[in-house]
């Protein structure tokens, strides 16, 4: 009865948006709600937000920008391509208004990419005199606090199990930024419940991050010291960065890892800690790296970050990590190879759990990771082919292969093949897979996406994959496969429908008659119906409503659906904005749940899970003090219909409503240049 009174409002609330339509130009492309439904972490997605807010913060030259920067603002394999011919053949761009006139570019392309680019000279580099430095570099700071109303049960306990801190989080982030030749970082950061400046945390912050980075010093064309993440070729043997390329909508399976970057990141896990390097001698580029770093460890790595109880801060840094190795790469005229050589070790060794799909995990004290990649261009770079082959300490090895093909503008076809032995045994791998780890999986994935005209696109994807031995929640082989689609129709510029389909099925263990237990077909269905009219420059509204299905042993049907509707407000007169959702939903179980990306406080990631009955909504009001000082607040609540209680354990609500507030502080100083207006969606 809910859903069906929400469905009803939802499009009472279409009609009242498309009465207000007005023609007005968007040209903003959304590069954070475009990953929702990719297959990358929330970790990854988190990672993204980071990496574009500091390059909008910090632009490049187009001239000169790297391969990896191009991708990450949005570039495919094929416009870098014609970009770079164009500069070499042609000219180096004078204007950014030329980047349209160059093939595969367009008027849209240049809106889309614009935050994140300049245009100077080739040769023109910043100095790095400290005058020049102190006088031209971009400084910011950003303050933040979080807290859940409710007091969750760690914190109501008075024995020595519960929450050591209060029911309050707060980080702060400072960057320095001179070009694209220095910066410097530092992030501090403690979750709620763990200690602050008392005895059990003498120091306030329980994480603390910095890094310096320096570039394009003679042959040295890249060192930092401190905190960084590393990737190289397809992520098979090292990559801590974002993973782009599965189930992403331009129909790419190539990733193009080939560096170092900054963490400036307040996750506390996967970076490295120490000094890296890369080193530019003609066609070649070698990278060395070196961290000595302390981890969460109780038997196994511990990957929450979380210290609040006792039993948490016991395990805190309780082992020591030490990497070092080497990357070394050859490019020219596109094609390109590397290997990867790489030691880990730890003070105390890793163990697993006992369970039977883990006897192949990775035990001990060390390891040696070796692998080789390469990428080829065909036909002028309408045709890439790669692969990479990648062999641990135990001999154990995986491989995988690949062609992304550039059929027209804005079509492309991918297909890529892998085979990761079940002995395959590495921390840091983290290519192309069905699971969280690259072993134990032999598939295929396949992808196409076309721009029919200017009115309608669609992209189309599946993954087909194989589990030989054992494997989570299945005590046999299994086979299964994830098949994606979705439809965009673009009537004109303020209007965007959008039609997404979605169809998995991964076996899980069913027990049958006489208490056999062996696998049996999962099947989740999900579709979903998205609609964006920007009605005037000041206002955007987003509609979206969707259904979901399963299908499990012994032909149980369970199903879920979901409505919500955005309304995001920047009246142009005034120094405000406000982004405003609610929500209805309604699942029969977990596995029918919704998870939707929300907005949240400026650099958060933020995505809300849907699940059982009842109503979501979240609200942000954004105030502009001056063009460079702004602060945010944030307030958002979960209430559940048929609940008592909300969440387990330490974490445990009362009652049937979950509520939780912030605020950010963000003062953008020593700027001079101004960045072009964007809608943010």
């Amino acid at each position: 009865m809910l859903l069906k009174k929400c469905i009803i409002l939802f499009f009472i609330l279409i009609c009242i948006s498309c009465g207000l339509f007005a023609q007005v130009d968007n040209q903003t492309n959304n590069r954070i709600s475009s990953i929702e439904e990719s297959e990358i972490s929330e970790r990854e997605k988190q990672t993204l937000i980071e990496d574009l807010y500091y390059l909008s913060l910090n632009p490049v030259n187009i001239n000169t920008a790297d391969k990896n920067t191009l991708l990450l603002i949005g570039l495919n394999e094929f416009q870098i391509l014609c970009l770079q011919r164009y500069i070499k053949e042609t000219h180096p761009l004078l204007s950014i208004y030329e980047i349209p006139l160059i093939n595969g570019f367009s008027e849209q392309t240049l809106a889309e990419i614009l935050p994140y680019i300049y245009v100077a000279p080739v040769k023109w580099k910043a100095s790095l005199r400290l005058d020049s430095i102190f006088s031209k570099s971009i400084h910011d700071i950003r303050i933040q606090g979080k807290k859940i109303i409710e007091n969750a049960w760690g914190y109501r306990r008075t024995d020595s199990m519960g929450f050591q801190g209060d029911n309050f989080s707060n980080n702060i982030r400072y960057n320095l930024n001179y070009f694209d030749r220095l910066s410097f970082s530092f992030v501090a950061d403690n979750d709620a419940g763990e200690p602050f400046f008392t005895s059990k945390q003498k120091y306030g912050y329980d994480y603390i991050s910095m890094q310096a980075t320096i570039k394009d010093i003679s042959f040295i064309e890249q060192i930092t010291v401190g905190d960084y993440r590393l990737g190289f070729g397809e992520g098979l043997a090292l990559n801590q960065n974002l993973n782009f390329g599965y189930f992403s909508s331009d129909a790419k399976s190539k990733r193009n890892y080939n560096g170092i970057k900054p963490n400036r990141s307040v996750i506390e896990y996967n970076y490295m800690r120490g000094i890296a390097t890369k080193l530019k001698l003609k066609d070649f580029s070698v990278f060395l790296f070196g961290s000595y770093n302390k981890i969460d460890y109780s038997g196994s790595i511990i990957e929450t970050g979380l210290h609040r109880t006792l039993s948490e801060l016991s395990k805190k840094d309780s082992n020591r990590e030490i990497v070092y190795g080497t990357h070394i790469g050859w490019k020219r005229k596109g094609f390109e190879i590397g290997t990867t050589i790489f030691h880990y070790e730890y003070k105390d060794s890793i163990k697993h759990q006992n369970q039977n799909y883990m006897k192949y995990y990775f035990e001990g004290k060390e390891n040696n990771i070796y692998s080789i990649n390469f990428s080829i261009p065909l036909f002028y770079g309408r045709i890439r082919l790669f692969s990479e082959m990648a062999m641990s300490k135990n001999k154990g090895y995986a491989g995988l292969m690949g062609a992304d093909f550039n059929i027209a503008y804005k079509t492309n076809l991918t297909i890529n093949l892998r085979n990761y032995q079940n002995q395959f045994q590495n921390y840091y791998s983290s290519a192309i897979g069905a699971q969280s780890r690259n072993a134990n999986e032999k598939g295929i994935y396949a992808a196409y996406s076309m721009l029919v005209n200017k009115y309608f696109n669609f992209f189309i994807a599946m993954n087909y994959f194989f589990f030989p031995d054992e494997s989570y929640r299945a005590n046999e082989s299994t086979r299964g496969y994830k098949i994606k689609g979705e439809l965009n129709y673009i009537p004109n510029k303020t209007n965007l429908i959008t039609l997404l389909y979605k169809n998995n099925n991964r076996p899980y263990n069913e027990t049958h008659t006489n208490n056999v237990v062996f696998p049996e077909d999962n099947i989740l269905q999900q579709i979903q119906l998205r609609y964006t009219l920007i009605p005037n420059e000041w206002l955007m509204l987003k509609s979206r409503i969707g259904y979901s299905q399963t299908l499990s042993y012994p032909s149980i049907k369970k199903k879920g659906g979901f409505v919500s509707q955005d309304f995001i407000v920047k009246p142009n007169a005034l120094p405000i904005s406000i982004n405003f959702r609610f929500s209805c939903f309604n699942t029969d179980d977990y596995d029918n749940a919704f998870y939707i990306y929300e907005t949240g406080l400026p650099l958060n990631y933020s995505s809300s899970q849907l699940y059982d009955k009842g109503i979501r909504s979240y609200i942000i009001l954004k105030y502009d003090f001056t063009k460079n000082i702004f602060l945010t607040a944030r307030y958002s609540i979960t209430q559940y219909f048929n609940k008592t209680s909300i969440h387990t354990s330490n974490d445990e609500i009362e009652g049937k409503k979950k509520q939780e507030i912030g605020i950010q502080f963000y003062w953008l100083f020593n700027k001079k240049s101004k960045k072009p207006f964007t809608f943010e969606y």
